[in-house]
């Protein structure tokens, strides 16, 4: 290992064709040498002078890796000749049939850029192509620490293995590893205090100014020395001072050099800079954008780092090499790049709190995705014209696939209408973290104006104003970019996130500019709750856009340009805008406490008109305001009393409140055009007030509280109320939604538990009534959070409103990774899709909201939960509440057997409500009286003698004495044995009278004795020993299941308890085979509720009424009914633990199993292969829930 090492960094020292080729033979076992010249890929006008094939490495499965060699002409850089290196890549991919390249491109300095370059094909002729980068830029007077260390673990044996080499996350997992020692030490040895969270926050802040500094000698902006920061270092050891290097050295650096103009002098303190040093700070550009201001409460505390920590920092952090480029979606730098950061600092900072980074794929995709939606609700654009604008084609492999793709037909109108609305629109993120999104954002937006400026048929006024990239990327963030985060460390990143990639477009010429360079971002990037915003027990909502009168309007509008004006550096005191913001509000607040003191006027001064105008009495007349507007009036004034209130308190203390701090979004613009965003997943246990000022308790009750305010009609009304049980992110749901405008658009990725639990079902049922769904994205491949173990969803919606019945929402299950999904043509038939889709790429299933609300809600004649002879009936046309469904089972994680079944099964297929009756098993309201077990004959005939759970011993009657099943465990074979049963259950419909002299009466009363009939689940009853008269069902289905498709068939009508169902056939001589067929088992995974201990699964009467069915005569399977039943995999013929995965196994079920199977097969016409299909979807649902259980519990 050590020798493999020893050879890479001599790459790295002095890079040869030959020596990469030994260091291959010595990595990749399968690295076959074959030199082959390239240089007819080459074109004149490209600064490449020579390329060859060096060899090609051979993988599993027939996969190929090139490698090839490329000599560039001229001084290779981090940023040179990219796009031409990709492009030559490109064409040699195209031209051949690997899987992928290995390209080092190489000057004649040493210096080299290592590539793998991937290539993915799309169609069956693998004509169409999507090409990614992946690259390390490696120079000899770099330490090429990330370089080193993956190549020292490169495992070159697979395609798999070369991926995780080149891959992003490999990489910050690897520097993570590094960095989090580093970051706790530093926090550890700040002096000046014992608070430890004020330690974190100032050992943070210092390491995010070195690391931008890191960025800023990189292009050569610190005396023109990419090594500034190490050689001042240097230059402090040298003076012998003792522990002052924060104090004497950075503070000058960071507080005064970087914060006024170039050739400014400026009082260093007593430090004994060198002359040369004194030139580079005195030359140092003019940054500002508060990163280098004085942080209030962090760097006026009195705080400094000891000399061994801060040199055992650099000399960490600066062995990696620094690049200042911005990944996109198909080219990623392997390098301390900005995305890089925002990766680590969201780790180490914040995974405890259940957030955690999105990955850029899934940013990039939900940033289009809200561009495109919000454009269509807003502007009368063709749809496929946007997706096209906004998202790629496949490529076909060409050096000018760029030329040929479409990106949209847009008049000159229509491109002066996108960029008006583009550079206007009004974005946020409720949970900001690190800035993902508003980086991706930024980006987007950048490369969709940049599109727009430059075709042919832009209007001309609009071509000769267009502003370079960094210009375009500052008014973006001024315009259009917020967000809000509670934690302030997390506001430092993700300021620092923007600042990066200004910096990265910022002209050279910029850096004697003697204006700030930076932007303020105060008034972006706000610090604040943005669930809960309250002072005492005073809740502040989001409050709607009101007709405001003009000389309020217009101080707004002042309040807007100032926040401009200090964004660009015009103004540098924040304070007094802050103070404007309260005092505009407050304003506003005036004017709505004296619009309802008018209207308490206006209602009460026009009744004495009405009185003369009818000839109405004085009594009537008081009589009536005593009735029409007594109420009305009271509650005006109640308003203008919460009015009032919020002044009260606003002048105590003022917390972060949506329409103070966003006051020209929500009085100008009426809200948000776009709300976007990852919300942490913390779960209801574990929800805490994030500042600690409220209790858990206290802090729950607030949230309820606020979404109650945010939508009032709704919550306030019908008894809906969210579950006490919900996790943060369906708070953040609501409260996000409510800061939209009208024509809104909302997206999140987060969790997909609330599309299952039963906690999700009032989210469920929000978005199917008030807010319009128009995607659920899955992603089958791969998950979005692999180290947080969460699965996720991206959900799409507008802005609340009523939805109409017919409204569609479409579940997309992606059946490959997003980028390999992404582009426009895919998009287009989703967007599309009003009937199932499936192939290779994804399954898109539309359903209409009012069907959603059907499937989810309860039917007219409910599940019977205290009378034993109230049945559930499938009929849809008598909606109940919304009790909530499976989404996420049914619509996006079936397997796509589920819907071949479906489609074959229409015209057959009926739901089980409709062909038999499902009732619960008797509900005895006390179990140890009811449920007796026989102990021997009684001491006469007619007689039993038992035992019942609490302890009494006796005799009763016989005929008073049913036989029972107490539990599915009893039940071996599919056909009841009354003979196997344990217990019976005491059924006596008499009187006490009628029954004078028996047992039974005797038992009644030593029952009576205990106070049983005093029991709340027993008073109800006319007479508390009896269950009423009852005739047990044939088909009996467990509410609990495990491994086993148990379902039976009481021919000898015994009594069944409540853990299992009833289910009566609606025809006499009626055999419903779908009930004891494997498709049982695949509906009752995708519509069972809850997972339980051990990974047992639970079934709710209102859903097995909506299992698809079959019903045919009795005779077809009589003799099958005697027959003991298995575990589910032994029934299949498949081993779940084997090494070959299930979906590769040839399914051998048992003959019985077969036969029963076939019966269903058949009539729904299912194919050989089909059939297989069931055995092996139903085997892996399954296995996936009894896996997850005992994976859990070995976590514990």
């Amino acid at each position: 290992m050590q020798e493999k090492m020893e050879r890479w960094k001599n790459l790295c020292k002095s890079f040869t064709p030959d020596g990469l080729a030994n260091l291959l033979r010595l990595t990749a076992p399968n690295f076959r040498p074959m030199k082959d010249y390239l240089d007819n890929f080459l074109k004149e006008d490209e600064a490449f002078d020579e390329a060859c094939q060096i060899g090609v490495i051979e993988l599993p499965d027939s996969q190929t890796v090139i490698v090839g060699v490329i000599h560039v002409n001229k001084e290779l850089s981090t940023r040179s000749s990219k796009r031409e290196q990709y492009n030559l890549a490109k064409r040699i991919l195209k031209a051949s049939s690997h899987s992928a390249g290995i390209f080092a491109f190489h000057d004649n300095e040493g210096r080299f850029r290592f590539s793998l370059v991937t290539v993915t094909y799309h169609g069956s002729r693998r004509r169409f192509s999507t090409f990614r980068r992946y690259t390390f830029f490696i120079d000899p007077e770099l330490p090429n620490k990330t370089f080193i260390q993956q190549m020292q673990e490169a495992d070159f044996s697979s395609f798999n293995g070369i991926l995780e080499t080149f891959s992003l996350e490999a990489v910050s997992n690897e520097f993570y590893k590094a960095f989090e020692p580093k970051f706790k030490a530093l926090s550890k040895a700040v002096q000046g205090t014992d608070d430890e969270n004020l330690k974190k926050d100032f050992a943070l802040l210092f390491i995010i100014r070195i690391i931008f500094l890191g960025f800023v000698q990189k292009k050569g902006w610190l005396g023109n020395n990419p090594k500034f920061l190490q050689h001042f270092l240097e230059e402090y050891q040298q003076t012998g001072a003792i522990d002052s290097f924060y104090k004497e050295w950075s503070n000058p650096l960071f507080f005064e050099a970087l914060r006024s103009p170039p050739g400014c002098k400026v009082a260093y303190g007593h430090a004994p800079f060198c002359e040369e040093t004194q030139t580079a700070l005195q030359m140092a550009p003019y940054l500002n954008g508060e990163l280098f201001k004085r942080k209030q409460g962090v760097d006026d505390q009195g705080c400094w780092i000891p000399d061994d920590l801060i040199v055992d920092f650099f000399d960490f952090i600066f062995q990696y090499n620094f690049t200042v480029e911005e990944n996109d979606l198909y080219d990623e730098e392997l390098e301390l790049n900005p995305e890089f950061l925002g990766i680590i600092f969201e780790r180490i900072t914040n995974m405890d709190q259940g957030a955690v980074y999105t990955p850029r794929v899934e940013v990039d995709l939900m940033c289009r995705l809200a561009l495109v939606k919000w454009l269509e609700r807003t502007t009368r654009i063709d749809t496929k014209d946007l997706y096209h604008l906004f998202f790629r084609e496949a490529g076909i492999g060409e050096a000018n696939d760029e030329e040929h793709q479409k990106q949209g037909d847009f008049s000159p109108a229509e491109i002066r209408l996108l960029i008006e609305h583009l550079e206007k629109v009004a974005i946020c993120d409720p949970a900001a973290g690190s800035g993902a999104f508003e980086v991706g954002m930024l980006q987007v937006l950048d490369q969709v104006l940049e599109n727009l400026y430059s075709r042919n048929n832009t209007p001309e006024d609009l071509k000769a104003n267009a502003a370079d990239s960094f210009e375009r990327k500052k008014t973006i963030i001024a315009n259009s970019l917020y967000g809000v985060e509670v934690k302030p460390w997390a506001v430092w990143i993700n300021q620092l996130r923007l600042w990066l990639t200004l910096f990265v477009d910022m002209p050279d010429d910029y850096r004697t500019e003697q204006k700030p360079l930076l932007p303020n971002l105060t008034f972006k990037i706000r610090t604040g709750d943005s669930l809960v915003q309250r002072i005492g027990g005073k809740i502040f909502t989001v409050q709607d856009s009101v007709n405001l009168p003009p000389p309020i309007k217009r101080k707004i509008t002042l309040l807007k340009q100032k926040k401009v004006d200090f964004f660009y550096n015009k103004s540098n005191n924040y304070q007094p805008i802050e103070q404007e913001e309260l005092a505009v509000f407050r304003e506003i607040l005036d004017y709505e406490i004296l619009e309802r003191q008018k209207e308490i006027q206006s209602i009460t001064a026009s009744r004495p008109k009405q009185d003369i105008l009818f000839r109405v009495g004085p009594e009537q007349a008081e009589l009536d305001l005593s009735r029409s507007v007594k109420a009305q009036r009271a509650e005006l004034e109640k308003e203008i009393a919460d009015l009032q209130e919020q002044k009260r308190i606003l002048r105590v203390a003022r917390p972060f409140i949506w329409n103070i701090e966003f006051a020209e979004i929500f009085f100008d613009r009426g809200g948000f055009d776009i709300i976007i965003g990852n919300p942490p997943y913390v779960r209801q246990e574990e929800i805490g007030a994030p500042s600690g000022e409220l209790a858990p308790g206290e802090y729950k009750n607030a949230l309820l509280e606020m979404v109650r305010f945010d939508f009032p009609d709704y919550f306030k009304s019908g008894g809906r109320n969210p579950s006490r049980r919900s996790d943060l992110y369906t708070y953040f749901y609501i409260r996000s939604l409510r800061l939209l405008n009208p024509k809104g658009v909302h997206v999140f990725i987060c969790s997909n538990s609330w599309l299952d639990v039963g906690y999700g079902a009032w989210l469920q049922e929000f978005f199917l009534r008030r807010a319009p769904l128009y995607f659920v994205i899955d992603n089958h491949a791969r998950r979005s959070f692999t180290r947080a173990d969460i699965n996720t969803v991206i959900t799409v919606a507008g802005a609340p409103e009523m939805v109409d019945e017919n409204h569609i929402i479409r579940f997309v299950a992606l059946k490959k990774p997003f980028e390999d999904m992404v582009l426009s043509e895919n998009l287009l038939e989703i967007e599309q899709a009003t009937t199932t889709l499936r192939d290779d790429r994804f399954r898109v299933f539309p359903i209409t909201a009012g069907e959603l609300l059907q499937e989810g809600g309860e039917v007219a004649q409910e599940l019977a939960q205290q009378t034993n002879s109230r049945t559930v009936e499938a009929r849809i046309d008598q909606i109940g509440r919304y009790v909530g469904d499976k989404w996420g089972g049914k619509y996006l994680r079936a397997p796509d057997i589920f819907f071949t079944v479906l489609e074959k099964g229409k015209g057959k297929l009926v739901r089980l409500g409709e062909i038999a009756e499902v009732k619960f098993g008797i509900k005895t309201g006390a179990n140890d009286f009811f449920y007796l077990e026989p102990i021997g004959p009684g001491s006469r005939s007619g007689l039993l003698r038992v035992r019942n759970g609490a302890g009494w011993e006796g005799e009763i009657e016989e005929e008073f004495l049913k036989k029972v099943i107490k539990s599915p465990r009893e039940c071996h074979s599919i056909v009841i044995n009354p003979e196997n049963l344990k217990y019976r259950i005491f059924m006596c419909h008499k009187s006490k009278r009628e029954l004078k002299g028996t047992k039974a009466l005797e038992y009644i009363e030593w029952g009576e004795k205990k106070k049983y009939h005093n029991r709340s689940t027993l008073r109800s009853r006319r007479r508390w020993w009896d269950l009423g008269k009852r005739y047990p069902g044939l088909y009996l289905w467990p509410m609990i299941h495990n491994d086993r498709l148990a379902v039976f068939i009481n021919t000898h009508r015994v009594q069944v308890d409540h853990n299992l169902f009833e289910i009566i056939p609606r025809k006499n001589n009626t055999y419903i085979p779908t009930l004891f067929s494997v498709i049982a088992v695949l509906v009752r995974e995708l519509y069972g509720r809850s997972n339980l201990g051990e990974g047992a699964l639970k079934t709710e009467g209102v859903d097995i009424v909506k299992f698809p069915s079959i019903a045919i005569p009795v005779e077809h399977i009589k003799h099958l009914y005697d027959l003991n039943i298995e575990n589910i995999f032994t029934e299949c013929g498949i081993d779940p633990e084997s090494k070959i995965p299930i979906s590769k196994q040839e399914p051998n079920p048992l003959p019985y199993r077969k036969a029963l199977d076939d019966i269903v097969f058949d009539i729904l016409g299912l194919t050989e292969e089909e059939r297989k299909e069931v055995y092996r979807a139903v085997c892996q649902l399954v296995w996936e829930r009894l896996s997850k259980a005992r994976s859990v519990r070995g976590n514990g």
